[in-house]
């Protein structure tokens, strides 16, 4: 029988819900498509992923169960929480084991094969999540209850129906990336020796949570420019001042529509040092060749080996940064961590939003340039929406 409400008072925390009741249906359908391929005959986005819950759903804390074969999913949701996509979900309060459980027996998955996404990182989502997102006590519990059932990772099932946006989240990456361009700009007006590091830090998170984006952290440094190792600020440094020759690198994020855009750019008050005017040079380059070179069709291995041969003949380092706009740990990620050698043969589709920003440092990496923000994959190219001039901004 289905899962009965606890009784008692919860409260409802709102989350932002407006995609169309078509975008539901595309991404619903999709992953069953994508189930289908991969054999499952049910997906199951369990406790611990609230990710592609919230994707799945549209509710802030959510599970699901979708059967591949075109029946209706059963959502689990906190207690009173429900909205357009999923009008009357099983409502839950503590208790989450055991409706996941009795979700899967109500969709007679006894003895089929489950997908379980968030199990373990993904190709392009869950990205620095190496060994996934699940909670594993009530996971399980949720076997426990099928025991003939075969419960396998289908994190990609799902990551790869992220990957490509419709034109729906299009909209939103785009405006995404507008927010954040603007508190870019409020942080390079504002910024100036003798100003608190921490009013400087809450005056941008304001204008961004002006704009409208969920709150997501700033990271800063504000430390003397060639610091060996400046520290990033994810809260804002309380007591600190910004002084003369201060370099101010920056991760300026935003949301809007739940895409996640991010924008790189560094502010030095004062002059631009000559030592790093070549860095900054090789910068340039290698992310416009980027630009050109990201296109839909186009492999990372094609991105990793133009990287390596333009910086092969100067006495630099570079890293491509590189990782993608949406619901959050989205790939394909690539860094100074993560090199992506399991991803070299993964292509670079239409619909990708990505955020470009490679790294360039000197050969003893005492100067550390990044540069760059979110971009749009066509068949043709990609579109830049960060439209700032390359370069450091130098405030005198």
């Amino acid at each position: 029988m289905p899962w009965q409400t606890p009784p008692g008072a919860g409260a409802t925390v709102f989350i932002w819900n407006g995609y169309s009741l078509a975008e539901r249906d595309r991404r619903w359908n999709a992953v069953r498509a994508n189930a289908a391929k991969a054999a499952f005959d049910c997906i199951l986005v369990p406790l611990g992923n609230g990710i592609d819950g919230r994707y799945m759903t549209q509710l802030r804390c959510s599970a699901m169960a979708l059967p591949t074969d075109g029946r209706a999913p059963i959502v689990i949701a906190d207690r009173k929480s429900s909205n357009a996509w999923v009008p009357e979900p099983w409502q839950t309060g503590r208790e989450w084991a055991e409706p996941m459980g009795e979700a899967l027996l109500d969709l007679g998955m006894q003895g089929r094969r489950i997908g379980v996404v968030g199990l373990k990182g993904g190709l392009v989502t869950h990205c620095n999540s190496i060994d996934g997102v699940v909670n594993h006590t009530a996971f399980e519990y949720v076997k426990s209850k099928l025991p003939d059932a075969r419960f396998d990772d289908a994190t990609d099932v799902v990551g790869f129906v992220r990957y490509i946006k419709s034109a729906e989240e299009i909209a939103f990456v785009r405006c995404s990336a507008e927010i954040a361009a603007a508190a870019v700009d409020e942080l390079v007006k504002l910024a100036r020796p003798g100003v608190d590091a921490g009013v400087l830090y809450a005056d941008v998170t304001a204008r961004l949570l002006e704009l409208r984006s969920e709150y997501y952290p700033l990271a800063m440094t504000a430390d003397p420019i060639g610091t060996a190792l400046p520290k990033y600020y994810r809260n804002p440094p309380i007591g600190k001042r910004i002084e003369k020759n201060t370099l101010i690198n920056s991760e300026v994020n935003a949301i809007s529509g739940a895409q996640l855009t991010q924008i790189c750019q560094p502010i030095v008050l004062g002059a631009i040092p000559n030592e790093w005017k070549p860095v900054i040079e090789l910068q340039k380059e290698i992310y416009t060749a980027g630009l050109d070179l990201i296109r839909a069709g186009m492999t990372l291995r094609a991105l990793q080996d133009s990287v390596k041969n333009l910086s092969a003949k100067r006495d630099m380092k570079t890293v491509i940064q590189l990782q993608g706009c949406g619901y959050g740990d989205d790939g394909p990620l690539l860094s100074s961590r993560f090199k992506g050698e399991h991803l070299s043969d993964l292509r670079i589709e239409a619909g990708n939003a990505l955020v470009w920003k490679p790294l360039v440092t000197s050969a003893d990496e005492r100067v550390r340039f990044a540069w760059g923000g979110p971009i749009l994959v066509s068949e043709t190219g990609s579109e830049p929406l960060f439209k700032r001039e390359h370069g450091m901004v130098s405030v005198h």
